[in-house]
């Protein structure tokens, strides 16, 4: 990626200007580069017809970023029609120098196996080149199939202390968080930003010129119109993200998408402020962030909800899930007697999941963390679903839930399918009769609490043929 904001002369003055020496040159190295890629890797695919395609059309992809940097380093506030006309004129120039250079690497090392001259010459993009350049490519040909791109570079752009690809500034400072240093967040100014306060002795955002613009105070529309206006000049796609308000309506997202159809982008991406925890956020969005917490909303008179009888290694256990007109909203677990210490613990969980619930947390998030919490002994009921305690079993009455609310059934009789042959068909009283040693001998389908195994009862014992595990050990 070639950084457009590390090639303007006499920036932030009335006389600022591109650098097209330094910048052709630059354009012209990438284009070299890019292609002797292409060989250097060939021999690194994984399939040959990786490959195969790879060489048949030497497509390479010069691309760019600091785009927004270096408008304002020229004086261009990016929503604007100077910043508009300004950038046709930009790409325009930038796509003949490439596309030159790819003339001259034909020449010297040949042109792209499928090269087609006559169909080459008539298609839409090139038919948009200057005459000089169609004219060298009627002369010596192409090098490579395609050559421009505006990829993402979201990452690269912030080694580089740039703006990302030809996205405005996202904003003037923001608190970025990690999770691999030290400190988890972070207050950072825009690299420009910082630099021109430092050049002009100014102490606070508020005294920048209106050219330091953001991408939450441009209209969406216009953003549109400048992806469109370089789409014009690019062979390959373009990545860019338009920042849109919490507040913006699906209709609105789809007059965007309908509108960049319409301009010829080849692709259009969206992110609505808060649809994404965390990596990144505006100064405005981690005030906010710790000046509270969120109040969970209220419950309403009538709720509507169902209830799943399940089987627990301590006793039966009745989960009630209740929900209001945006969803699950509260959770009520009851397991043996009131004034019991199996009864507090459980009825304290539900009382936290309900908090949750009504906090805004995902139900799916809540499944995720009780899942599969391992008891002493688990339980099998009767559709072949395993309990393996009691806060797995909240966790699978909420997701029979989330599927519809089949009800889970108890398996209170071992059917005659998960009877061991080591017990034999004797009648169900004699199998419970006790033993010397106080098992019973037959108490339900159980499994192993080690390895999950199936445990047998024989010679008095519960015991695990896949593990060794011993009721009596």
């Amino acid at each position: 990626n070639i950084n457009l904001s590390q090639f303007v002369k006499q920036e932030y003055s009335g006389e600022s200007q591109v650098n097209w020496q330094q910048l052709e040159q630059a354009l012209r190295y990438a284009g070299r580069f890019l292609d002797d890629v292409l060989d250097y890797n060939s021999e690194k695919h994984p399939l040959p017809q990786q490959k195969a395609t790879s060489l048949n059309s030497r497509r390479i992809g010069v691309g760019f970023t600091g785009f927004g940097d270096m408008l304002v380093k020229l004086g261009y506030k990016y929503d604007s029609e100077e910043a508009i006309s300004f950038t046709d004129k930009l790409f325009d120039r930038i796509k003949n120098i490439v596309y030159q250079a790819s003339c001259a690497l034909a020449g010297e090392k040949g042109t792209f196996p499928a090269y087609d001259q006559e169909k080459h010459l008539k298609s839409p993009f090139i038919q948009g080149l200057s005459p000089e350049t169609r004219q060298q490519i009627a002369e010596r040909g192409l090098r490579n199939a395609a050559l421009l791109t505006v990829p993402p570079v979201g990452s690269g752009s912030v080694l580089a202390g740039t703006s990302s690809g030809i996205e405005p500034i996202f904003s003037l400072s923001y608190v970025r968080k990690s999770k691999s240093l030290s400190k988890g967040e972070f207050h950072v100014y825009h690299p420009l930003v910082h630099d021109y306060l430092q050049r002009k002795g100014l102490e606070s955002t508020a005294k920048l010129p209106e050219i330091f613009v953001t991408a939450h105070q441009i209209d969406p529309e216009f953003r549109v119109r400048m992806q469109a206006t370089i789409q014009r000049h690019i062979d390959h796609a373009i990545s860019s993200t338009l920042n849109l308000p919490r507040e913006i309506t699906p209709e609105e997202v789809g007059r965007i998408y309908l509108r960049a159809w319409q301009l010829g982008c080849k692709g259009i991406t969206v992110y609505r402020e808060g649809s994404r925890e965390g990596i990144l956020l505006t100064e405005k969005e981690a005030l906010a962030a710790r000046r509270g917490t969120r109040a969970p909303r209220p419950r309403p008179q009538v709720t509507r909800g169902k209830t799943f009888k399940m089987k627990t290694e301590m006793g039966n256990m009745y989960v009630t899930v209740n929900e209001d007109e945006r969803g699950m909203f509260e959770l009520f677990a009851n397991l043996g007697k009131s004034g019991s210490s199996a009864m507090a613990f459980t009825e304290a969980i539900g009382r936290l999941i309900s908090l949750a619930l009504r906090s805004g947390v995902k139900p799916t998030a809540i499944i995720d963390e009780l899942s599969l919490i391992r008891g002493l002994r688990p339980v099998i009921q009767t559709d072949g679903v395993v309990v393996f305690s009691v806060p797995d079993a909240i966790a699978k009455a909420m997701e029979a839930y989330l599927r519809g609310g089949q009800q889970l059934a108890l398996l209170d009789e071992v059917g005659a399918r998960h009877a061991s042959p080591l017990v034999g068909t004797a009648p169900a009283l004699a199998l419970r009769e006790t033993t010397s040693n106080g098992h019973q001998q037959q108490r339900g389908t159980e499994l192993c609490p080690h390895c999950g195994g199936l445990l047998i009862f024989t010679n008095g014992c519960y015991v695990c043929n896949d593990c060794g595990f011993s009721e009596c050990d």
